[in-house]
């Protein structure tokens, strides 16, 4: 994301979207969100479902980096729990959070970045217990991000 987004948005992108789902309150109106306009289910898309939940840096430039950022993980690959699924990172991540809010049990959501280049450009999703200090699992959901110093980053102001 950091060819995309300025750095100092990242971190605040990152606190948006697991306050959106974290435990309590917050992710009892996710659920209520999914039940009630399939915010997560096709037709919508990342895209649509992160701007209508504001959820997206406050720059204009930012903002159209992270909306592209997420219409990029259509390219790229998924796994859950280490196991290679057949749908796209973009399509991988509508799927589980689609699943999580409508099971009987959902779990709040923790949503990381990790290095593109290990492995290159693979989102990740698993069940786990992501806090040293909590015995809580969460789905989480750990994307792939470019740094903006790569050559492939282009002409991005930081």
């Amino acid at each position: 994301m950091g060819a995309l987004v300025a750095d100092g948005y990242v971190p605040h992108v990152q606190q948006q979207l697991n306050a959106r789902f974290a435990i309590g309150d917050a992710l009892t109106e996710m659920i209520g969100f999914q039940r009630e306009f399939k915010l997560f289910s096709r037709p919508h898309t990342l895209k649509s479902a992160f701007a209508l939940l504001n959820i997206a840096p406050v720059g204009e430039t930012d903002r159209d980096g992270f909306m592209k950022y997420l219409q990029s993980l259509m390219k790229t690959k998924a796994d859950v729990d280490e196991k290679p699924s057949t749908l796209s990172g973009h399509d991988q991540i509508l799927a589980s959070l689609r699943e999580n809010l409508e099971s009987s049990r959902p779990l709040p959501v923790y949503f990381t970045w990790h290095p593109a280049e290990s492995p290159r450009g693979i989102v990740h999703i698993t069940s786990d217990k992501p806090f040293s200090f909590s015995t809580k699992t969460y789905l989480t959901i750990s994307v792939p991000t470019i740094g903006a110093d790569r050559p492939k980053a282009g002409a991005r102001k930081k």
